[in-house]
């Protein structure tokens, strides 16, 4: 937990929680100061035939102005802290996360990242702003009190100072039964005193935050009473009743701040849950060091194996035993049915699937242990039937594609025909009386599609050409292009529907759960 905390303040900023802090603390010292002069004027209001003291009240309001200020400046720096707070710590687990190796993030880790967003994100943001506040009050309020009472009455101070530390480990007590761990029954013990029975005929409990509430202020008033006669009891002979009531409503004051931080405990809780939880997603432990290995490097080799791989999901086998070699910088076409099968060495290339059993490895390198951002760096798939080919990614592609790779083969003549294409659904978009253009045809989407993932250089693609009939076979120019783009590359190509490309080196058929590869494609 502290090493958590202190990863918070060096993602925070320390000059910014400086100035915050610095902002709460003044601010609980003069509220501390207001509170000083309640007493006389209480005194003096409630005195019989004295004057109204205007001077006390005229300081009091001059007072308050300052708090208001301090108030004023330190309620949006705690703001735009709380938000840079939840920003910068939902990148800094972004990027370790992608670090990491695919095998460890599954679903406990999915959770764990859910546990960021919602009530735990408006938890965080409130730290700075709503939760430091109180807390700060509750030590710097009382401390300025008594001070400023020790020089008009050392007894009075010293009995402020007692109910203060009763107060104190009363609240220490409580937070110690709500964070137990190893063993719930003080929390439910404590819960369950919180509930109180209602007075209506349905005999139902009250909510435990309104248990809660009532209690501490019972506690609160307890104390109020206790100090106020403890002073009077100390003080001597001839004590009015003016000053007790003033005594009494300066107590109030006092420890109302201790109170409202006691009253945060619950959310305190939540922030501390929060914490824990990103301390676990940042495989952090008690001692701030990560437990988790950052994922492998890309290999320099792009050599795959399936060695013995299988997979089987609720008892069914999908998968049996497969096992194959394919030289790194070689095209290999996948044919057969099913293609959810030919799909699925696809996710098991990527890393997406974890087989239940045996590995995939790319140049000796398991691919379970690449992190997904290094995956998705050197392996593109290319499959035209995402949302994302569209006419304004084409424009984004012309404008963007590297000049060294124009000169592949079909590079240029793909270029030039995307780009014929984006500009007469530029000339029908001003003929037509809607705003929206004509969209991109299959052949101009697989074209955008093949140029976006060379522009990428990838060490690896994977081509899913599953969907409708071979679009190589049908068009050479988009088999030119694909040439171009499984140039001293590995490839991998799902054909369509009676595709297969003589130009590849490899064949993989797939024949149910059984996988079968051969050295070569007839021609």
């Amino acid at each position: 937990m502290r090493a958590v905390l202190a990863r918070f303040l060096q993602i925070s900023g320390r000059r910014k929680l400086a100035s915050l802090c610095l902002f709460l603390l003044l601010g609980a010292v003069v509220q501390g100061v207001a509170f000083t002069f309640v007493v006389p004027i209480t005194t003096g209001l409630l005195t019989p035939g004295a004057a109204a003291p205007w001077g006390w009240i005229a300081v009091l309001a001059a007072v308050s102005l300052v708090y208001a200020v301090l108030h004023h400046r330190s309620v949006p720096l705690g703001n735009e802290l709380g938000a840079e707070l939840v920003t910068t710590l939902h990148r800094k687990v972004a990027e370790h996360t992608a670090t990491l190796p695919n095998r460890t993030l599954g679903v406990d880790r999915s959770d764990r990242l859910a546990a960021l967003d919602g009530t735990a994100v408006v938890v965080l943001m409130g730290l700075p702003a709503h939760v430091m506040r109180p807390v700060v009050a509750a030590v710097a309020t009382p401390l300025t009190v008594i001070v400023i009472s020790a020089f008009v009455n050392l007894r009075i101070a010293l009995t402020l100072a007692a109910g203060l530390i009763v107060l104190a480990l009363c609240s220490f007590l409580v937070v110690r039964l709500l964070s137990r761990s190893d063993d719930s029954d003080g929390a439910e013990w404590l819960r369950r005193s919180y509930e109180q029975r209602g007075a209506g005929r349905s005999g139902g409990f009250l909510p435990t935050a309104t248990g809660e509430v009532l209690l501490w202020r019972a506690v609160e008033l307890a104390a109020c009473a206790a100090v106020g006669a403890c002073a009077a009891a100390v003080v001597a002979d001839g004590f009015p009743g003016t000053r007790g009531v003033a005594l009494i409503v300066l107590s109030v004051l006092t420890y109302r701040p201790m109170m409202e931080a006691v009253l945060l405990i619950s959310t305190v809780m939540n922030a501390r849950a929060v914490m824990a939880t990103i301390g676990r997603l940042l495989d952090i432990d008690g001692s701030g060091s990560q437990e988790a290995l950052p994922g492998a490097d890309w290999p320099d080799s792009t050599d795959l194996v399936f060695d013995d791989v299988s997979l089987r999901v609720e008892g069914t086998t999908v998968l049996d035993t497969v096992s194959f070699e394919i030289p790194g910088g070689t095209t290999t076409a996948l044919v057969g049915t099913p293609d959810g099968s030919r799909l699925l060495l696809g996710d098991l290339l990527t890393g997406d699937v974890m087989p239940t059993s045996g590995q995939v490895r790319i140049g000796g390198v398991d691919v379970t242990t690449l992190a997904p951002s290094v995956v998705e760096q050197h392996i593109a798939r290319v499959c035209p039937q995402d949302s994302e080919h569209t006419r304004e990614e084409a424009v984004r592609l012309l404008d963007s594609f590297p000049d060294r790779l124009a000169d592949r083969p079909g590079v240029q003549d793909g270029l030039n025909r995307l780009r014929a294409a984006v500009a007469a659904d530029d000339t029908a978009s001003e003929s037509l009386t809607t705003t929206s253009a004509e969209p991109l045809s299959s052949e101009d989407r697989w074209r955008l599609a093949l140029l976006r993932a060379l522009s990428g250089d990838p060490s690896l693609v994977v081509v899913d050409a599953t969907a409708g009939a071979d679009p190589f076979g049908a068009d050479p120019r988009l088999a030119a292009l694909f040439t171009g783009l499984s140039q001293d590359r590995t490839c991998w190509l799902l054909t369509g529907v009676g595709g297969e490309l003589a130009s590849c080196d490899r064949l993989v058929e797939i024949s149910g759960s059984r996988v079968i590869a051969r050295s070569a494609v007839p021609g």
